[in-house]
C-alpha cells in the first residue's frame, strides 16, 4: 500500500522539498531565474553573476532557442556592487532559501518550467523548479520577485534590439533608395534595378516605411544615421515618377 501510494505521488509530480533551516551564509555571488518553453517556444533568463574580484554584471538572454523565429536577445551590462547588494538584501527579506529543494515536475505537454537558483561565497545554493500545476504560492512569489529585479536591463536589452534591427533595416532601404535616384536621375539601369524598385515598393507597400517613419519621429533613431528614405515625399515621389517608369518599362 504505501510503495503503491509512493508511486501515485510521483506520477502526481509532487518531489521533495528540502528547505533551508537558515539564511545562507557568505555573500551572493549569483542569482538567475529562467523560464524554459516546451515544443521549440524558447528560453528567457536573467542572471546576476558577482563572482569574487571580479566587476558584477547582469546578463539577459531572450527567445533562446526558439524555432519560430523570434530574434535571440543576449546582452551583457556591467554593474554596481549596490546592485548585488540590493538584491541579497530583497532575497533575505523574502526568505527566497526556503524554497531550496522545491521540486514539482507534472507530466504533462506544452507550457513553460521554471526555475530560480542562487550561490553564495559560502558554497551555499538554492535551486527549486518547478512545471505543471498546483505551484505553491510562495514559489511564485519569489520568482516574481526576482523577474521584477531584472526588469530595467530586461527591458533596457528589447529597446537595444529594436534599434539595431531597425537601423540595419533603414541603412539598407537608404542604399536602395541612393542607388535607384541616382539611376533615375541618369536615366539608366543597372543589372538589379528592377530588384531594387520593387524592394523599395514592397517597403512603402507593407507600411514598414510608416512605422519606421513614426519611430523617427518619436526619436527612436540614432540622429547621425542617414535617412533620406523616411523623408515625407522622397520615396513616394520616387516610386511616382515619370522617369522611372520610363526606365521600368525598357
Amino acid at each position: 500500500m504505501k510503495k503503491a501510494y509512493l508511486l501515485l505521488i510521483m506520477a502526481a509530480g509532487i518531489i521533495s522539498c528540502g528547505c533551508l533551516s537558515s539564511p545562507p551564509k557568505g555573500d551572493l555571488i549569483y542569482c538567475s531565474y529562467s523560464r524554459n518553453g516546451a515544443a521549440g517556444l524558447g528560453k528567457d533568463y536573467c542572471e546576476l553573476i558577482a563572482d569574487v574580484d571580479s566587476v558584477p554584471k547582469v546578463v539577459v538572454v531572450m527567445d533562446e532557442d526558439n524555432r519560430f523565429g523570434d530574434p535571440v536577445i543576449h546582452r551583457s551590462y556591467q554593474v554596481d556592487k549596490s546592485v548585488v547588494d540590493s538584491l541579497s538584501k530583497l532575497l533575505s527579506e523574502n526568505k527566497v532559501y526556503k524554497l531550496n529543494g522545491y521540486h514539482l515536475d507534472e507530466a504533462i505537454c506544452g507550457g513553460y518550467s521554471y526555475r530560480i537558483y542562487q550561490e553564495y561565497s559560502s558554497g551555499d545554493k538554492v535551486n527549486a523548479f518547478w512545471y505543471g500545476h498546483g505551484v505553491k504560492d510562495s514559489a511564485l512569489t519569489a520568482y516574481a520577485i526576482i523577474e521584477n529585479f531584472f526588469t530595467p536591463w530586461r527591458e533596457r536589452a528589447v529597446q537595444e534590439e529594436k534599434t539595431e534591427i531597425l537601423v540595419k533595416r533603414i541603412s539598407e532601404m537608404e542604399q536602395l533608395y541612393e542607388r535607384v535616384s541616382k539611376a533615375t536621375r541618369k536615366r539608366k539601369t543597372y543589372p538589379e534595378f528592377r530588384d531594387d524598385v520593387n524592394k523599395l515598393r514592397g517597403y512603402m507597400d507593407s507600411g514598414q516605411w510608416k512605422e519606421d517613419y513614426e519611430a523617427d519621429e518619436k526619436g527612436e533613431i540614432p540622429k547621425d544615421l542617414k535617412r533620406g528614405v523616411l523623408s515625407q515625399d522622397g520615396l513616394y515621389n520616387l516610386l511616382q515618377s515619370d522617369r522611372l517608369f520610363k526606365l521600368m518599362c525598357k
